[in-house]
């Protein structure tokens, strides 16, 4: 398991200016809270904790460093700016080694589905993260879902097909869908319309081949009225009409 380091300032609880000023400076405003430590006013450097946020996320032990303290925490919290995005607030939870905690864990999705790479099929992923109780020792910090698993459209993961440790405990509806695979729906429109416009061109070539024979047998029986109907020349008259 990654070891994850942070420094941290104790800071009095001030007004809106003060922690305006903090973020000015770089930093940003933070808590730390939990079993039955006193709340902890803190603020801590930028990029450092960016770097721990994507590291450790909600499901890793940070150590947090504070006025000569060494403090287990995991970041239960934050805030950030709605606009810019930029980090405002974070709170850490602190945990006692001896006690069973409640986070969050991150999915993580390996491998390739069959079904999607021979059949077009779409993954759906369902849930991103779950959550689970166990000691700090033993809290993982992703659990990985092998997708290649997934050979059949329709086919899905619940979340008691989720392999954990036996020291650790999913507390979400083992009946709640993980992940699923299915044709994506472009495709199927795609495909319906295409055929609606295939069966189209059909039809409408053969009314035209329809109408081109009817045009042509009208034609013949036209032709044939007029032959029946022509004059025959008098010099063809039979010899005994002569007078």
């Amino acid at each position: 398991m990654a070891e994850f380091i942070l420094e941290a300032n104790e800071r009095k609880a001030g007004p809106q200016s003060q922690l305006t000023e903090i973020r000015k400076n770089s930093r940003v405003p933070g808590v730390i809270y939990g079993f039955k430590k006193d709340s902890i006013a803190i603020d801590v450097e930028y990029l450092p904790l960016l770097k721990i946020l994507k590291g450790a996320g909600t499901s890793s032990i940070v150590s947090l460093k504070v006025g000569g303290k060494d403090i287990k925490v995991i970041v239960r919290e934050y805030q950030q700016d709605p606009v810019t995005d930029k980090l405002t607030h974070i709170d850490f939870m602190a945990v006692d080694e001896k006690r069973i905690l409640t986070t969050f864990v991150p999915l993580e999705f390996v491998g390739v589905s069959k079904v999607v790479r021979e059949q077009g099929g779409k993954i759906n992923i369902k849930t991103e993260k779950v959550h689970v109780k166990c000691l700090p020792q033993d809290l993982p910090s992703v659990i990985k879902i092998d997708i290649s698993v997934l050979v059949d459209l329709g086919q899905k993961l619940l979340v008691s097909d989720l392999e954990v440790d036996k020291k650790v405990t999913i507390m979400n509806n083992p009946n709640d869908p993980v992940v699923n695979v299915t044709m994506p729906k472009k495709i199927l429109i795609k495909t319906v319309a295409e055929e609606a416009e295939e069966a189209a061109a059909a039809e409408a070539a053969e009314g035209a081949e329809g109408a081109e024979g009817a045009e042509g047998a009208e034609g013949e029986a036209k032709e044939g009225e007029a032959k029946e109907g022509e004059a025959k020349p008098e010099g063809d008259k039979p010899a005994g009409d002569k007078k």
